[in-house]
């Protein structure tokens, strides 16, 4: 068994009723409160910790994992002779569940290192370890978060929906998790770094899409949509053998604006439950206005990686109080670090993009299992 994706594969063994082998424990750190607790019969529990630390700067330890382990380390495949990365996401089995937990709820959680563990082998309290990784610090400019919503009181009983991955084929797990570190990270950076945050966003909305648009249409079919003068150049007797391994080979790369933008329509975002009172704060939350919102955040995204160009500096800012947070950047021409950008350039705020992005992300993953 391949020593990757280990929250997936831990529960597929659960599933093929494999004897329980162990228990483990670490803490979630982050810098929401929570309510209510996941502490039943399935592999995993997530363990209310009521910290009394509620200041949106500080962050502590406010989740314990508890996960029972069906997989023994034992089984895990030792490094071979070749590469194997198409599962790599930088992260092991308790930053897996951080991830997860992160986009299921939307806020910031940082995974703990193991902290206590039981077996057949220690005392009936298990073995306590020490904690080797603290959480980061978090801090906010000018003391107004960029991302305010992304800091919340929130009921966590929906974190028992990550006891039933294992119904996903292993693909689509593992572009769920890389998804979901993505989304993770961008949280972490967006106050430091709302550019980069941008990007993140943007990525994780972009691996979904890949996964969806390969659930739907072929590879060879990609290839003749996306470009028909190369296909019917190929689609001769000559070169006929050829098209599945091109098609293979530069599918991925082919009509990512158009990826991106069909995948966020069809899981249309929904609308935050607190939108500003007066409209002028408010984005038009209709299809054809969010697919102009969809272009142009995928513009800036192409010119920041591709040229160097940030994103609008408007759409790296705190959103402006209207009743509740503004949606929108501007609502006329405004310049400053020597850019001039109107409201049709920087139609949307960093906080109110991180809404779609998490609305977008959870539908897709509701439609993951297999039937």
């Amino acid at each position: 068994m391949r020593a990757s994706l280990l929250a997936y594969r831990n529960l597929v063994c659960m599933e093929s009723n494999k004897d329980l082998y162990s228990i483990t424990e670490n803490h979630l750190y982050s810098d929401s409160s929570f309510t209510n607790t996941v502490n039943g019969g399935d592999a995993y529990s997530f363990i209310n910790m009521l910290s009394q630390f509620h200041s949106p700067n500080i962050v502590s330890s406010a989740i314990t994992v508890r996960a029972k382990w069906f997989v023994s380390m034992n089984e895990l495949e030792h490094v071979g002779r070749e590469s194997h990365s198409d599962d790599f996401h930088g992260g092991w089995f308790n930053d897996e569940i951080a991830a997860l937990s992160s986009l299921k709820l939307g806020v910031r959680f940082h995974a703990g290192d193991f902290i206590r563990t039981f077996n057949h082998n220690n005392a009936e309290f298990g073995d306590i370890i020490a904690e080797g990784s603290p959480p980061p610090n978090i801090s906010f400019k000018r003391n107004a978060p960029i991302v305010p919503n992304a800091i919340k009181d929130i009921d966590c009983s929906s974190l028992q929906e990550i006891n039933n991955i294992g119904k996903m084929s292993e693909g689509n797990y593992s572009s769920l998790i890389k998804a979901a570190r993505t989304y993770q990270n961008a949280l972490w950076i967006c106050e430091t770094n709302p550019n980069l945050a941008w990007l993140l966003l943007v990525s994780s909305l972009e691996t979904a899409a890949q996964q969806w648009h390969k659930s739907k249409t072929t590879e060879i079919e990609t290839l003749e949509e996306s470009k028909p003068e190369l296909f019917n150049l190929l689609n001769t007797e000559d070169y006929k053998s050829l098209i599945p391994n091109i098609a293979e080979s530069i599918s991925p790369y082919l009509g990512a604006t158009r990826k991106f933008r069909n995948f966020c329509l069809n899981f249309l975002p929904s609308e935050p439950e607190n939108r500003p009172g007066e409209e002028i704060f408010r984005i038009c939350w209709k299809k054809q206005s969010l697919r102009e919102i969809f272009n142009t955040v995928y513009n800036h995204r192409s010119k920041a990686l591709h040229g160097g160009l940030p994103f609008p500096d408007p759409m790296c800012k705190a959103p402006n109080m209207g009743g509740h947070f503004s949606e929108i950047c501007v609502t006329s021409l405004l310049t400053t670090l020597g850019g001039t950008w109107s409201s049709k350039d920087a139609p949307v705020t960093l906080n109110t993009f991180n809404h779609m992005t998490h609305s977008i992300l959870n539908q897709w993953w509701s439609t993951l299992y297999e039937s």
